[in-house]
């Protein structure tokens, strides 16, 4: 069906009485929606950014706020008719970036996907680049409590929480995303659209897809974050005080752990440990950058880049919040993809992972199995899995072209 992955893509070790017990609050009574000075600088960075972009002569661009004047769009029109392009695609496509990033990340795909898709958007998730972030106040998630043996191999369950109630309350702090998208939708006046995310914004991406199905026409996670099934998930029906063995090697198995764990201050402060450490995260902050996005030209984006790790204000406390109630410190999801795949509708489903990502491959390659053999996705039709060569995670920047034309023809 599809050939094997290569080990270079695996995992490396680096419901009433349930809403009236989070506090009987719903999203919008919890969220606080008063608008913030803009970002002048890194709005002057996004405009450097995009003054070097040429499109054809077909595509128009346009930058506004929307959602109620809180999510920064890009929004790329192409008028070229369908007699000239026959395959141009003609449904919206919105392209949803990962965590701590914005719209920019897919600034190097904008001419080409521009060239393929009649209108194309890609926005700022709430609480990055310059859109709002509006506050959030939640009660904090509480996961199962779960001891582990010496050498991490077994593990028992020491009591289990109200399952219904976190659930819920998780719901709740994905709805900080998915609303906006919906709101974002609404204003745009689109009734159904394909949505493309990358990491983090491929979870929320998937989290929209089957909260809202019939508004989905097809879908692409690019090295999603928060696919594996694992011993934290909350869907889990493990007996307290029996024990189980770990899995390790299995991301599709309920007891799948990930060998790895964010120190806790840094899973707690993020990106303002950069800050906290004065010059020296600065300098870490540029090393990083230039590493990681070596294959970027210009220094437009690593100038972007640096505002938005080092140099702007706090990175947002909400935002911090929001993931650390969503995933451990394994970066393993409470609410896991694999666990929702029964919820989707999506006409297409399209996984996409760098040949040398640090992103669990074998999870994306486990969901479209599964999707073909379960829910009868047509393998390479209806379903696919496509490593992008000489990419990492952040594949549409490390090789655009490759990862568009791939984008172009499955959607088509």
């Amino acid at each position: 069906m599809w050939p094997s992955i290569k080990s270079t893509i695996c995992e490396r070790s680096t419901t009433a009485a349930a809403t009236a017990s989070i506090s009987d609050m719903s999203i919008a009574d919890s969220i606080s929606t008063t608008h913030k000075p803009i970002d002048a600088q890194l709005k002057l960075l996004q405009e450097n950014i995009m003054n070097k972009l040429v499109l054809n002569d077909s595509v128009t661009k346009s930058n506004n706020m929307i959602a109620h004047n809180t999510i920064n769009q890009w929004h790329f029109h192409n008028s070229i008719s369908t007699s000239q392009h026959n395959k141009m695609i003609e449904t919206p496509t919105l392209l949803v970036h990962g965590y701590a990033a914005s719209s920019m990340a897919f600034h190097l795909t904008f001419n080409r996907l521009s060239n393929g898709i009649r209108d194309l958007y890609a926005i700022d998730l709430p609480g990055n680049g310059l859109s709002e972030t509006p506050k959030l106040k939640l009660p904090t998630l509480q996961t199962h409590k779960i001891t582990f043996n010496k050498d991490y191999s077994k593990f028992s369950l020491n009591e289990k929480n109200d399952t219904i109630r976190e659930l819920n309350l998780l719901k709740e702090y994905e709805n900080y995303y998915i609303k906006k998208i919906d709101e974002w939708r609404e204003e745009n006046h689109i009734e159904k659209f394909n949505i493309i995310g990358h990491s983090f914004g491929g979870y929320i991406s998937f989290k929209y897809a089957i909260t809202y199905p019939e508004r989905v026409e097809k879908i692409g996670l690019i090295s999603p974050l928060g696919m594996e099934r694992n011993v934290y998930s909350l869907n889990n029906k493990f007996t307290p005080s029996e024990e189980y063995q770990v899995s390790i090697e299995d991301p599709s198995s309920i007891y799948y752990l990930r060998n790895f764990k964010v120190p806790t201050w840094l899973f707690n402060n993020q990106l303002n440990t950069l800050r906290y450490m004065g010059p020296i995260g600065g300098s870490l902050a540029k090393r990083y950058i230039n590493r990681a996005y070596v294959r970027v030209p210009g220094t437009e984006y690593h100038d972007y880049l640096y505002h938005v790790f080092y140099k702007s204000n706090k990175f947002p406390k909400t935002t911090i919040n929001n993931f650390t109630n969503m995933f451990t410190r394994n970066l393993l999801a409470k609410d896991p993809i694999l666990d929702n795949l029964d919820k989707l509708k999506a006409k297409k489903v399209l996984l996409m992972y760098g040949d040398h990502d640090w992103m669990n491959g074998e999870a994306g390659y486990s969901m479209v199995k599964e999707l073909a053999h379960s829910y009868h996705y047509k393998p390479h039709e209806q379903v696919d899995f496509v490593q992008v060569p000489d990419a990492g995670h952040n594949l549409f920047l490390d090789n655009p072209e490759f990862f568009s034309d791939e984008i172009l023809t499955f959607f088509k």
